[in-house]
């Protein structure tokens, strides 16, 4: 029994041992209900106990950078805000007859709400389901913050072949979107670093690690093209499902990334 409990113990504490830390930070988490027909999103906000880095999720089905974040808050603190909903992408809900689907990172204006729920749902929506949906975008930007933050930190994953940064591309659908594009042949095109800033961008080409820089041109119902048009610096960190490791890995970049460059304090102006 004595052995057993040794090497509980050991398997315990071996992430804490192979950190080189003998201590890790806590979190209390807090969820705000958002509530459309027959369907409640979870605001959740883990907050660890000392200072750090703030992450923001809006997609339930992407839990790699979830994992991530929470490997990093563990060592250095900081928080995580993400959606939850079904461990789905989209979020659906239905009303009377009425059935309506959209995308939680494209209803961070009126015209991409209306957009993502043209494109998703069964059902015509009308004013009121997209201000209900707006409802929920203005409810996650509050409970995040950024107007204290002065940055925005989202992390996404991707699955295999369906977006990478060669859908940048000429040619490619997302073609014409990107103001400049770094790729590093060496990583995996899946896994790469979404920026609005071109301080930022520079950075990361110097570390050689992927990197897109938005166009001002890009308009879309985004929240990286309501942080661009807010002048709120935005870094997505995307990776591939699965890979944790990678996606921890830049994270920390990043972290390095706002330490080193230097920021005016740049602060969102919250579109009601």
């Amino acid at each position: 029994m004595l052995r057993l409990l040794i090497l509980f113990t050991m398997l315990s504490l071996a992430p804490v041992l192979a950190s080189g830390r003998q201590d890790t930070l806590t979190f209390k988490s807090n969820a705000v209900i958002h509530r459309f027909p027959q369907k409640s999103v979870y605001i959740t906000k883990s907050v660890y106990d000392a200072p750090g880095l703030n992450f923001l999720v809006l997609h339930d089905d992407e839990n790699t950078g979830v994992l991530a974040a929470h490997d990093f808050c563990r060592l250095n603190g900081g928080s995580i805000t993400e959606l939850e909903y079904g461990n789905e992408r989209n979020i659906s809900f239905s009303n009377r007859q009425s059935q309506f689907s959209f995308d939680p990172n494209q209803i961070f204006n009126n015209a991409g709400a209306a957009k993502t729920l043209k494109k998703y749902s069964h059902s015509k929506a009308g004013t009121t389901t997209v201000m209900q949906v707006r409802q929920l975008a203005i409810k996650v930007l509050d409970i995040y913050n950024p107007d204290s933050l002065g940055y925005i930190v989202t992390l996404h994953n991707n699955t295999d072949g369906n977006f990478s940064i060669n859908s940048y591309a000429a040619g490619q659908y997302l073609y014409g979107t990107a103001d400049s594009v770094y790729v590093n042949p060496e990583m995996d095109a899946d896994d790469l670093v979404f920026v609005t800033e071109p301080s930022f961008y520079g950075y990361l080409k110097q570390q050689q690690i992927n990197a897109v820089l938005q166009s001002p041109q890009a308009i879309d119902g985004s929240l990286s093209v309501y942080a661009q048009l807010n002048q709120i610096p935005y870094v997505n960190i995307e990776v591939q499902d699965g890979h944790q490791q990678e996606h921890l890995r830049l994270i920390l970049a990043v972290h390095a990334m706002l330490k080193d460059v230097a920021l005016q304090p740049l602060y969102a102006k919250k579109e009601k």
